[in-house]
């Protein structure tokens, strides 16, 4: 979810033009006042309860919720679908957004066909964080995130494509129907030459461990900054407000960290590559050369830096 959104259903309602004529008579008519004031009350007694109708409030605020996943799977399994878990809460625009999109009749059908969905409230991002450790996610990075979960192996599928859906609430129909009914069979990319190399290899476990000692500090970020959020004033740090800004940082920035060390590992095994084929195109023989030489490519590693975590 991306801050600063605002919802048009809670505009001002003495902006509209039939508000404005309206004041204007009961200046001229004294004798309407009465019932001038008791409309404008009513209508700011009834226009709240219609923007609360018009976004769903889907997650339950399980914070438990293991069983769920459980007995989701099995479901999944028997009925050889895939296990969609939507992470999320209804303080966020983007989770109610996705909740809402999925009432969409084609994007429903997908879904009914295809997946056994479960929505997990995870609070402030601080709650539920032993469902995401079981698919091998130290923390997200937005709400809502996806996982798409083949339910034999407790594959996570989409685990590159995961953090999609952090603007949900703005991306269009189209989209979200063609993203669910691609990932109803689709399978993690499988790469090419580069990809095959096992420097290559190396370096993405590397990046993976990188990513999961981060995102295991976050998380206790979360957990700390979730649990300030509801504290008294004497329970919390008096700087409680500059490191919930700083775990909001720390979120945003850790995702595009690890894209480009990604990008950074690529780079530099293709220009290893390339000093060993010169001007011929890479082959097999090239990759093999390449790993038995097993060359130092030291990546560019910044951990967070925090007086506490």
């Amino acid at each position: 979810m991306r801050d600063g959104q605002a919802d048009a259903a809670h505009l001002p309602v003495a902006h509209s033009p039939i508000m404005l004529d309206w004041a204007i008579n009961v200046t001229r008519y004294p004798a309407m006042r009465l019932a001038a004031l008791f409309g404008c009350l009513l209508l700011l007694l009834t226009t709240p309860a219609l923007a609360e109708d018009a976004h769903p409030t889907p997650f339950d605020e399980n914070f438990e919720a293991m069983d769920v996943v459980d007995e989701a799977l099995a479901e999944a399994l028997a009925a050889n679908k895939r296990l969609l878990l939507v992470l999320g809460a209804n303080w966020c625009h983007d989770s109610q957004g996705l909740a809402h999109n999925f009432e969409d009749p084609e994007l429903a059908a997908t879904l009914e066909a295809h997946y056994v969905t479960r929505l997990i409230d995870v609070g402030w991002r601080d709650q539920n964080q032993d469902i995401m450790r079981r698919f091998g996610v130290a923390a997200i990075y937005a709400t809502p995130t996806v996982f798409v979960i083949d339910p034999a192996s407790e594959t996570l599928l989409n685990r590159d494509e995961r953090n999609q859906w952090g603007s949900a609430y703005s991306t269009p129909i189209e989209d979200a129907r063609a993203w669910f009914a691609r990932w109803a069979d689709a399978r993690p990319a499988t790469g090419g030459l580069v990809e095959s190399s096992l420097v290559y290899q190396a370096m993405m476990i590397e990046i993976d461990i990188f990513e999961e000692e981060e995102g295991t500090r976050l998380a206790r970020a979360y957990q700390d900054t979730g649990r300030w959020r509801f504290a008294d004033d004497a329970d919390r740090p008096d700087n409680y407000r500059e490191l919930d800004r700083e775990a909001d940082q720390w979120r945003r920035e850790l995702p595009r960290q690890v894209a480009q060390l990604r990008e950074q590992a690529r780079a530099m095994v293709i220009g290893a590559l390339r000093e060993r084929a010169g001007d011929q195109p890479f082959t097999v023989e090239t990759i093999a050369a390449l790993d038995a030489d097993n060359p130092d490519l030291a990546l560019d590693f910044e951990p967070h830096v925090s007086e506490i975590w």
